[in-house]
């Protein structure tokens, strides 16, 4: 019987060697080692987290520079959607062109808005009075304008009094 009860004990044992051992073996190659490595990605995310931190705290003119950065930004997304900060687009469109020509010395003989079902853009026909240089200066202020327009196309014909040029002219409704 204690031979029976010994061998009993032998085969428990090694069962026991065997489960333990396989369980310290899932553990340790799937729990552990997973549970590790995300360890290891935390420490290096919070060693540039810290390094970062003490960039900012050791140079205030890095968080000018990224403030500097962020408002030039807005500045040029500004220039592109200018159309819209006002109710009425076609008058923003008419003061801006307005001071344009003036600048140039060309005389703006009608402005028409195109009914165009284009969710982007919106889109002018402007009939302009003037000599060729004073019509190119407009072409040239309206192409470097801080207020993106685009011209789409011109039509030049000859006047008695100079040249006349019909421009169609673009301007953003929405940023996608």
């Amino acid at each position: 019987m204690t031979s029976n009860y010994t061998s009993s004990i032998k085969l428990h044992l090694i069962i026991m060697i065997v489960l333990y051992g396989g369980t310290w073996f899932i553990l340790n190659n799937f729990v552990m080692q997973q549970q590790q490595k995300m360890l290891k990605e935390y420490r290096e995310i919070r060693a540039k987290l810290e390094y970062d931190y003490m960039r900012l705290r050791e140079s205030p003119e890095y968080v000018q520079t990224i403030q500097k950065t962020i408002n030039y930004a807005k500045e040029k997304i500004n220039g592109f959607i200018w159309l819209n900060s006002d109710y009425d687009p076609n008058l923003l469109f008419f003061q801006h062109i307005s001071s344009l020509a003036e600048k140039a010395g060309v005389q703006i003989v009608s402005i028409q808005p195109v009914d165009r079902n284009n969710e982007k853009y919106y889109f002018w026909n402007v009939a302009l009075k003037g000599s060729f240089s004073d019509i190119l200066h407009l072409i040239k202020n309206i192409e470097s304008s801080q207020k993106f327009l685009k011209i789409e196309s011109a039509e030049i014909t000859n006047a008695e009094d100079g040249l006349e040029i019909t421009i169609k002219i673009s301007g953003i409704n929405k940023l996608e």
